[in-house]
């Protein structure tokens, strides 16, 4: 699994000229740890626990970042963008009751035509189930 870290973060900003800042750190770090794929609200909040002052650009800035290096992905379900720090080929199921987003292994789904009726030729694929999570479930 590609997961995001701290490390490849921090050379990247020096790559960039940029400055590892405390906030830029706090938003690596909760993702890094959620079990979950927050949205930037989410991270906002979090981070403004450890850090009441870290403005709202400051967190969406950082994430678009980290979107556009290819460090997390977005996640689009009912309006809302999520993010995912596993960057490894993985699809993602999405509980109807709850809302929750978890990753599926890629090896659960693996198999697509490589080429479709009107000719496309398949590269890669990602897929969204839904239905009901263990908890919903129960």
């Amino acid at each position: 699994m590609q997961k995001l870290s701290l490390e490849s973060v921090e050379k990247l900003v020096r790559g960039q000229g940029l400055k590892m800042t405390p906030q830029r750190q706090a938003i690596v770090e909760y993702l890094q740890n959620a079990k979950h794929h927050p949205t930037a609200e989410e991270v906002l909040g979090a981070v403004n626990q450890r850090f009441p002052m870290t403005s709202r650009a400051t967190v969406y800035n950082t994430l678009n970042w980290l979107k556009e290096s290819h460090l997390i992905i977005e996640i689009f379900e009912n309006g809302v963008a999520r993010f995912d720090p596993n960057t490894s080929q993985h699809h993602h199921f999405i509980c109807r009751a709850c809302g929750t987003v978890e990753d599926v292994a890629f090896e659960v789904v693996s198999q697509v035509p490589q080429h479709l009726p009107g000719n496309q030729q398949v590269d890669s694929f990602e897929m969204t189930l839904r239905g009901l999570c263990a908890h919903c479930r129960s």
